[in-house]
């Protein structure tokens, strides 16, 4: 009974021990061993990490081709290097650069962002970009061709005037454009910036151009000689003592204001030759051929039916030379003021001229004024000023001329034009008598003096047709009328009075008659 029973064997005890072993050691050697899973594991995860590392460093290194703030990539990455973003950048003895995050570093070449640009089209720019784009010496010329020599000097040319940036720029076996054309007008002192781009077998290049522009003076000064400032337009001549004024015309056609240290202003009439400063007919007022012998000067008949009767005046010898010597004059921006007074005189007013003249906006007209008070208050002004300038009350010939020059703006200005305080046109206006200035409209039809600038002014000069009629040097041939007014008034109609059309008068003062001032260097 006992022969028959089954069971396992030490052999086959032994046997199965040393399987497992070996099954065992197998397995262990599988996950721990030189070439385990874990191992691999760990290696993959080295690899993965010094990718990112790496492609974060290369991620930095880009940003450099994307800015225009560092002229290396050295300069570049030591930046980011003190942000962090970056552990340390070397520069090898080959010129290389290490660049180093965390345990992995990346070598690149250095590279020299050209000139602030960037390229685009498959390039990268830096010191081994090829192409290059090429930039000529930059210079400041006065001639809008670009042509003609530098002007190097800061403070050299009054501002008003125009001045032309210009440069060369090339790319080797391509083309340029600039985003401004060149040559690039200025007005006003700064830095311009330029991009130059260049092509070359379709890529594209960019260089940024820099110009700093330092040629310009102010005008906006006091001037200690008379001094000739250029505009686009022509030329003209600030007396001693004079400043450009703020609101000025930048144009001479749009009136050139001048203005003293008591703010007291006036507007250049550029006149090409003396031949141009002449007496002219407007409106009613009729030119003949007929030369008056005493005066030299043709006669102006009043009108068609007067023809026995005439407006003549010699040209003024200190006139004739300062027109002839400068190629203009001043004219009074404004109707001659009255400092003192708070509201303009109504037809009860009294002949006071004892009264500061201004020649000011805002201010009640000097009227109840006499022909011979309005030579001797013009003259005087000059002196009360201190001036090194001559001024005068306006003469026939300095009248035409101003029309004449205002009829290039407004045409047929002298003979028709509506532009001023009649009685029959409107007028916006701030009352000077109401301490808060409101605006207000005058209607037509309804005749009112207003204060001085109020209404639109044409080439930056106010009322010369309009508010008061303006006494001026011309005579008329009738004995008892002997002076001429022109203008017209707040009294009269603009088709009776036009600003160009003369009347005569005796030595009379009236609530609308007052005068305009001249400056002769």
């Amino acid at each position: 009974m006992l022969n028959n029973k089954k069971g396992i064997t030490l052999i086959a005890l032994v046997v199965t021990v040393v399987v497992l072993i070996i099954l065992a050691g197998v397995s262990i050697n599988a996950v721990l061993g030189d070439n385990g899973i874990i191992k691999k594991a760990n290696q993959a995860a080295s690899v993965t990490k010094e990718a990112e590392v790496k492609e974060a460093i290369n991620r930095t290194i880009l940003e450099f081709y994307l800015t225009n703030d560092y002229e290396t990539l050295e300069d570049f990455l030591k930046a980011k290097a003190e942000d962090g973003s970056i552990d340390s950048v070397t520069k090898n003895a080959d010129g290389t650069l290490t660049v180093k995050k965390g345990n992995y570093s990346v070598t690149v070449e250095n590279k020299t962002n050209s000139s602030g640009g960037s390229s685009s089209g498959g390039s990268t720019g830096g010191e081994t970009q090829t192409p290059e784009i090429t930039i000529g010496e930059a210079k400041v010329v006065a001639n809008s061709d670009g042509t003609g020599s530098a002007i190097t000097d800061a403070n050299s040319v009054y501002l008003g005037n125009t001045l032309y940036i210009t440069f060369s720029h090339s790319i080797t076996g391509g083309t340029t454009t600039v985003d401004k054309t060149i040559p690039y007008a200025v007005t006003k002192n700064g830095t311009y910036t330029f991009t130059v781009t260049g092509t070359v077998n379709g890529k594209s290049y960019t260089k940024n151009v820099s110009v700093t522009v330092n040629q310009f003076k102010d005008v906006y000064e006091y001037m200690q000689t008379n001094t000739k400032v250029t505009y686009s337009d022509g030329e003209v001549w600030v007396p001693e003592g004079f400043k450009v004024a703020d609101d000025s015309a930048s144009t001479v056609q749009g009136g050139v204001v001048i203005e003293d240290k008591d703010g007291n202003q006036f507007v250049w009439v550029p006149v090409a030759t003396i031949a141009d400063y002449k007496r002219t007919a407007y409106s009613t007022n009729v030119a003949t051929e007929e030369t008056d012998t005493a005066t030299n000067s043709i006669k102006i008949k009043y009108n068609s039916s007067l023809y026995n009767y005439y407006f003549t005046e010699a040209m003024p010898d200190d006139e004739k030379k300062s027109v002839d010597t400068y190629k203009g004059f001043y004219i009074g921006r404004y109707e001659a003021g009255d400092k003192e007074s708070t509201e303009a005189k109504k037809l009860s007013g009294s002949n006071d001229v004892t009264k500061t003249v201004t020649i000011k906006a805002n201010q009640a007209p000097y009227n109840y004024v006499t022909r011979t008070q309005a030579v001797s208050l013009a003259e005087g002004f000059a002196t009360k000023q201190g001036y090194k300038a001559k001024t005068k009350l306006v003469s026939s010939y300095a009248w035409d001329t101003t029309i004449a020059f205002i009829e290039k703006t407004v045409n047929n200005y002298g003979s028709s034009s509506s532009q001023g305080n009649y009685s029959d046109t409107s007028v916006t206006y701030k009352d000077i008598t109401d301490e808060s200035k409101p605006e207000k409209t005058k209607a037509e039809n309804s005749p009112l003096l207003v204060a001085t600038g109020q209404t639109t002014p044409v080439c930056n000069i106010y009322d010369m047709g309009g508010n008061v009629f303006e006494w001026t040097t011309e005579s008329y041939s009738i004995t008892n009328f002997p002076y001429a007014r022109r203008g017209g008034s707040y009294l009269s109609s603009f088709a009776d009075s036009p600003a160009g059309r003369r009347l005569d008068g005796f030595d009379d003062a009236n609530a609308n008659f007052g005068f305009r001032l001249t400056l002769f260097m």
